[in-house]
């Protein structure tokens, strides 16, 4: 019987470990997703991108990804998420040539990077088993 009560919480630990994982992943990622969205939409139908707006959210994107990658490499090898990190860095360089083209370009990557992530690094049964 105590066999049986300690497999069921080592069952129940792991589970809450999956599911925090899970959360953690998709909230950080959303936000990623909402702040690219945010920015395509800033810079939709302006050739000016060198605006103090663009250059803040741009900053705050950056800064955002820099603390949630901290967290994200525990979950994932981090080397799979610098492909995303240099299309971050890629924004700062257009915005100060006005490369529009570039910049909705990375913004773009940026965003299809994170969806990607969402399922590479989410809970499904190929992951499990």
């Amino acid at each position: 019987m105590k066999k049986l009560i300690t497999i069921i919480i080592v069952v129940l630990i792991l589970l809450g470990a999956v599911i925090f994982e899970q959360i953690t992943i998709n909230n950080y990622l959303n936000e990623i997703q909402d702040m690219t969205e945010e920015l395509i939409t800033i810079s939709t139908g302006t050739e000016n991108i060198q605006t103090d707006e663009i250059r803040e959210k741009v900053a705050t994107l950056k800064e955002t990804w820099i603390h949630h990658e901290e967290v994200l490499c525990i979950f994932a090898n981090h080397k799979d998420m610098r492909d995303l990190c240099i299309e971050i860095q890629k924004l700062e360089g257009n915005i100060e040539v006005n490369q529009y083209e570039d910049f909705t370009a990375s913004l773009r990557v940026i965003y299809h990077l994170a969806d990607d992530y969402h399922k590479i690094m989410g809970t499904s049964w190929q992951n499990i088993f």
